[in-house]
């Protein structure tokens, strides 16, 4: 097949945004430190066909996986039911295998649970699933052959990867379709990507991996089973969610402070003092972000001098207070994502210093999908409290901004429709909140009988960060056309800062035309990091 063009094509997929990332990729797996940030950052790499990707295994990583693959040939020489080693799986458990099926059993893991359906991941999600896999690997309790663990991170530095389809994990026993699919192409079989000729090229995985110089691989007792077994999809849906809030919510922060400026809103909720005596470090972070874009002399605001309200509706008033929230949420979120993507999510677990086997549940994928869940109801308020800042947009409570932000109303109809959409968004987001980690489904003859639909949380969230992103486009949209329609007057350096970025990719509306191209050039100029200096998600 010839070569194609990067697949990334939806601009909720787009990582042009992340401006540090216009170079090669390193990681180092193994050393227990891995950060959501740097694997999130690292996995965005495979988007780009001119970038590549390191993988370094920390050097007690490496014996500990030796130690692991020893004890593991003794299990199987010693001839003892271990479980995914010499019996089934699942339902299977009970039944022994042969010794001569051994390697039968390994290779049929992998192709009986090829069973996804759906559009296929993205390759940042899909790197993503193999860098925390990786990690799981190298804790050393999988007993996976280090000739494996090299034979995978050579065929990742080459680009190559899975065609996955999206669709198929309960998060049970791990993502164990996906991952199946993942690793198939170790096999030499099934359809993968590849980095040629300015873009991406799809074949067949054995033509590819003869390519680049790449043998099939031959798996041993319990690596197919390791391979599949995890939380990768579940762990990598929530690390994208939880990156791409953060720099939402400092977009959210610039926004309402926008919103503030504009419409006559008094800063009054920036003062230091009273940030402080609400106690909470998310009001006082996000208070502060405000009150710096706030900072400095300001001719909208003077305006409203002698005729401010004494108080402001909730969605300019308690601004610090539900960012602050918001925030708190994705700062409990990273350490949960951090924990998890330092775990062994295998069984059963080879302790070889302990010289035992242990079967256990680390493969449930409940973390990730209650922390998807949770993001997704928090950038949900993003969105909620956004649209009520747009709403006192289309008639200014001061009547000093024509309705619906437009000259010649009724003739004009200006953002009337803009709002709409906004509300839609935001109706559709709420729709997507009911938590997916309560919905469990037994599974296999009720052997798996409580599942954390890991990657359903993970999935409805990323739609919920698609819809954010346009609902604050669109905030941006009527923030601005604010300003325009009151000048001379001039705002504080950093607001006036944030108007000229959003009009660098819309003009201001005059007379009434389609709205939809220039929400979405804005809303893409925010995934590209253009509109706010979005780099600054912070370990």
């Amino acid at each position: 097949m010839s070569a194609i063009p990067v697949t990334n094509q939806s601009h909720r997929h787009i990582h042009k945004n992340y401006p540090d990332e216009q170079s090669s990729g390193s990681i180092l797996l193994g050393d227990g430190g891995l950060l959501p940030k740097t694997l999130w950052k690292t996995s965005v790499q495979a988007s780009f066909p001119d970038r590549n990707i390191s993988i370094m295994i920390d050097p007690k990583a490496k014996k500990a996986i030796h130690n692991s693959h020893l004890f593991l040939e003794k299990l199987v020489c010693s001839e003892e039911p271990v479980y995914g080693i010499n019996t089934g799986f699942g339902y299977f458990t009970d039944r022994r295998i042969e010794l001569r099926q051994l390697t039968e059993l390994q290779l049929n893991i992998i192709r009986s649970h090829c069973c996804n359906v759906g559009e296929p991941l993205t390759r940042d999600i899909v790197m993503g699933m193999w860098l925390v896999t990786l990690n799981k690997l190298c804790q050393g309790y999988s007993g996976i052959h280090p000739k494996t663990v090299i034979h995978i991170i050579r065929t990742l530095e080459n680009g190559i990867l899975a065609v996955i389809p999206s669709r198929g994990s309960v998060g049970a026993s791990g993502d164990l379709s996906p991952s199946a699919h993942a690793a198939r192409i170790l096999l030499g079989e099934g359809v993968c990507t590849f980095p040629a000729q300015g873009g991406f090229e799809q074949k067949n995985a054995g033509d590819a991996l003869q390519r680049f110089g790449i043998t099939p691989i031959k798996l041993g007792p319990k690596e197919g089973l390791s391979l599949i077994n995890g939380t990768a999809l579940s762990t990598i849906l929530a690390v994208k969610s939880w990156y791409e809030g953060k720099r939402l919510l400092r977009l959210a922060n610039a926004t309402a402070a926008f919103a503030i400026e504009a419409l006559g809103a008094s800063s009054g909720i920036c003062n230091q003092t009273v940030l402080k005596v609400h106690r909470h470090r998310g009001t006082l972070c996000c208070g502060n972000e405000l009150a710096d874009y706030l900072e400095g002399p300001s001719e909208l605001r003077q305006q409203h001098i002698d005729q401010q309200w004494i108080q402001d509706p909730y969605s300019f008033r308690c601004v610090p207070q539900v960012h602050g929230a918001v925030w708190e949420e994705l700062e409990h979120a990273e350490q949960t994502l951090q924990d998890e993507i330092n775990a062994v999510t295998d069984n059963p677990i080879i302790a070889a210093e302990e010289g035992e086997v242990y079967n256990c549940g680390h493969f449930h994928a409940i973390y990730p999908a209650r922390i998807s869940d949770k993001i997704a109801s928090a950038l949900t308020t993003l969105a909620s409290i956004s649209e009520r800042r747009i709403n006192h947009a289309m008639s200014a409570r001061r009547k000093h901004l024509p309705v619906f932000l437009v000259k010649e109303g009724g003739v004009n109809s200006g953002f009337m429709m803009a709002h709409v959409t906004a509300a839609a968004l935001v109706s559709e987001s709420q729709s997507l909140c009911f938590p997916a980690s309560v919905s469990s489904i037994p599974t296999n003859i009720q052997q798996e009988d409580h599942v954390s639909m890991g990657p359903g949380a993970g999935f409805k969230t990323l739609q919920i960060v698609e819809n954010l992103r346009n609902v604050l486009a669109i905030e941006l949209l009527c923030m601005a056309q604010a300003f325009d329609l009151q000048r001379p007057k001039k705002s504080t350096p950093k607001m006036e800062k944030l108007w000229q970025n959003v009009r660098r990719y819309a003009a201001k509306l005059e007379k009434d035309r389609s709205l939809s191209e220039d929400i979405q050039a804005v809303s893409l100029a925010i995934a590209e990091g253009k509109i706010i200096d979005s780099e600054e998600v912070k370990n």
